[in-house]
């Protein structure tokens, strides 16, 4: 989720940092105001177009950061570890437009490409605007949504392995029927280095159980003399070691039983506490027996660290990539003197993944055929509630079997149908919707999802313009509901819908010697009462629209 966001000389905007929460927030002003800024800021961030005509006038540059918790989105962890860009649990995204047009893109302080900031941008917020074609359009989009509807995310993995091994093993097919001369070379260089590599007699994950019996080794002293110390207090020659102390306190308990009724409880807490600490006392004395100095095991062991490092550095590669760079380099010599055995045998391989890819693919059909129906009846009920009286949303499975090229995704591809008026027919999303109808589609498709949540920031661009006061306070509450799973903002000019957030973001425009500003700030409960009863009554508040206001929010919530 979005922690923070800090801006600095963009548009109107002089400098502003705002703390964020989960829940949906609603995001409100007069119009003019500059509510669009905010959603602007985030995008740019993200890696959306940056120019200089956004940077405040008499400046030389704007900044953006934008702070994620990205503690329950394992997506975006793997992806950081792997760039070696992780920071604790937080993502933090900073971006930089200079007067000359150029921008500069940090991920966790460090230089990045706007490429990188975009493909994180995917896995963190969704834009949901008005008139914007939105990702809910793309077919990899619309199959992601329905099989995560269904929850069968396990089996299309499963088929996507089985495509994924059947065209492994066709590419291991043609390597072998295109093996030329150079094959008895290219042997020999890998049959030395798998025997340079075959003498460390390296084993799986003995990398980290090395690192960690050195670790243990080089400290063995230091780590007997704690565990030792640790164990003093249990072992008190004068009968006053910790659990006799307990056991004197479990007395007077005991005894305080007939007229204190609470010292059961206490007992009970007291006769937990003291069974595990006689475990520690158990589990502390038995590794103090079995761990011991040993200075030749710990040269032995730095013996096989230094041969490993410089094979590692040989090989340009990480020292615990060094066993599975073996059997890489065996993988590969086998290929190599292969005979055309082996060709028959990767064919009726072939044969075999391509049998089991059907039966799985066969399943996911069926699986998928299921979940469309109630998925579609779902995603119906919910845009009829949102101004679309006849709106009429289904999906289609074109069937695409390609015994050449078995696809990674299985046997159809998910085509999203929709008509919004009942002389029309069902056409697919791209071609007959509006954006304010993908908008309320994409928060059916949210709704029906958040089970399954994957993206944790969502922002609603006015998807409630044109409603009227009661399908309005539908959609208010809708988003509300959606904040239970997501983090959601929604910029909005109605009252219904303003009044239905966890937490409230008020645009403001002021000026300063015929200077523009534009502020932001997170409304207290009062605040947030006038600015619903200025959405309903204009400038004037009266004590009817501040009534009206607070009837309202009671509703709401």
């Amino acid at each position: 989720m979005l922690t923070q966001i800090h801006i600095r000389d963009l548009a109107t905007i002089e400098e502003l940092t705002l703390n964020l929460v989960n829940g949906t927030t609603m995001i409100t002003g007069e119009t003019g105001a500059g509510k669009s800024v905010f959603i602007e800021a985030i995008e740019i961030a993200l890696g959306g177009r940056a120019s200089s005509n956004l940077i405040r006038p008499g400046k030389e540059k704007a900044e953006i950061s934008l702070c994620f918790d990205i503690t329950a989105f394992s997506q975006v962890v793997n992806k950081l570890k792997e760039l070696d860009l992780d920071q604790d649990m937080d993502c933090i995204i900073r971006r930089i437009i200079t007067s000359d047009g150029r921008s500069r893109c940090y991920v966790n302080g460090s230089p990045a490409t706007v490429q990188l900031i975009k493909e994180l941008g995917e896995l963190l917020f969704h834009l949901h605007g008005q008139y914007d074609q939105q990702i809910l359009l793309k077919a990899d989009t619309q199959r992601d949504v329905l099989d995560k509807f269904a929850d069968h995310l396990p089996l299309a993995l499963q088929v996507k392995h089985l495509a994924e091994t059947w065209k492994s093993c066709t590419q291991q097919i043609k390597n072998l029927q295109n093996k030329s001369q150079e094959k008895i070379e290219r042997s020999h260089y890998l049959q030395f280095q798998l025997d340079e590599l075959s003498q460390l007699n390296l084993k799986s994950d003995e990398w980290t159980q090395l690192e960690k019996e050195h670790k243990q080794l080089a400290h063995a002293e230091e780590l007997l003399k704690n565990i030792h110390n640790a164990l003093l207090p249990f072992s008190n020659e004068d009968d006053r070691n910790i659990i006799s102390l307990l056991n004197e306190i479990r007395k007077n308990l005991e005894n305080s039983q007939t007229v204190e009724p609470k010292s059961i409880g206490w007992l009970s807490t007291l006769n937990s506490n003291i069974i595990s600490l006689q475990d520690l006392e158990s589990d502390l004395q038995n590794y103090l027996e079995k761990t011991e100095i040993n200075p030749e095991k710990l040269s032995a062991i730095e013996e096989k660290i230094s041969q490993i490092f410089n094979l590692a550095r040989k090989h340009k590669i990480q020292p615990e990539e060094l066993y599975e760079y073996k059997i890489h380099l065996a993988d590969q010599l086998d290929e190599l003197n292969s005979s055309d055995d082996e060709l028959r045998e990767l064919e009726n391989k072939r044969i075999n993944i391509e049998n089991e890819y059907q039966l799985y693919a066969n399943k996911l059909s069926l699986s998928r055929k299921k979940a469309a129906q109630k998925l579609s009846k779902e995603m119906t009920e919910t845009i009829r509630s949102l101004s679309l009286p006849h709106g009429e949303f289904s999906i289609e499975l074109v069937n695409e079997i390609d015994k050449d090229n078995l696809s990674l995704y299985g046997n159809e591809r998910i085509l999203f149908l929709i008509k919004t008026n009942p002389d029309q027919s069902l056409q697919p999303l791209n071609k007959v919707i509006s954006g304010g109808e993908l908008s309320r589609l994409s928060l059916a498709a949210h709704l029906a999802l958040a089970h399954q949540t994957s993206i944790p920031t969502l922002i609603f661009d006015e998807v409630d313009t044109g409603l009227s006061g009661a399908t309005a306070e539908k959609i208010g509450k809708l988003l509300r509901k959606l904040g239970e799973s997501y983090q959601v903002f929604c910029i909005t000019h109605q009252a219904q819908v303003a009044a239905c957030g966890h937490n409230h973001l008020l645009v403001e425009k002021y000026f300063v010697a015929k200077v523009t500003y534009t502020r932001l700030r997170i409304l207290s409960l009062d605040e947030k009462t006038n600015e619903i009863a200025r959405m309903l009554g204009g400038e004037t508040i009266t004590q009817k629209t501040l009534a009206h206001a607070e009837e309202i929010l009671a509703q709401s919530s």
